[in-house]
């Protein structure tokens, strides 16, 4: 009974850490930088953002969630103005799609509000267990 307490709070854990990467992820999203090379570093340009993702996978008991990067990492924009763009015009800008983004937040949300859940009824049972044994 002790042990949902353990699962639910990897669970919490888990979900903030997804919360996270999105809010890095919108929080960057205009972040450009320079367009990788063969000679990468070689201009001294910024680099762009790399976005990230959250894996999750078994623990037992419960979840573990680390941090993955998106694939591809960048897209490039023409940005002619930019200081990091290329003989081109072109930058890179983080591979960030803020509609995927908006829905990772909301269930990110919606799954920590019922890990919450779990942890008050545990909570509640373990109050109610005691209260019955005095």
């Amino acid at each position: 009974m002790v042990g949902s307490i353990g699962i639910a709070l990897s669970g919490l854990t888990a979900q903030t850490r997804r919360l996270d990467a999105s809010a890095a992820n919108v929080a960057n999203v205009r972040s450009t930088g320079a367009v990788p090379t063969t000679d990468a570093g070689a201009d001294g340009k910024r680099a762009a953002y790399q976005p990230v993702a959250v894996a999750q996978s078994d623990a037992n008991p419960g979840t573990r969630a680390t941090f993955t990067p998106i694939t591809p990492a960048y897209l490039q924009d023409y940005a002619p103005d930019d200081s990091a763009a290329n003989g081109d015009g072109m930058v890179a800008a983080p591979n960030v799609d803020l509609a995927t983004e908006r829905i990772a937040q909301m269930a990110a949300s919606r799954a920590y509000g019922a890990n919450a859940a779990v942890v008050r009824t545990q909570d509640e049972m373990l109050t109610s267990l005691l209260d019955s044994k005095v």
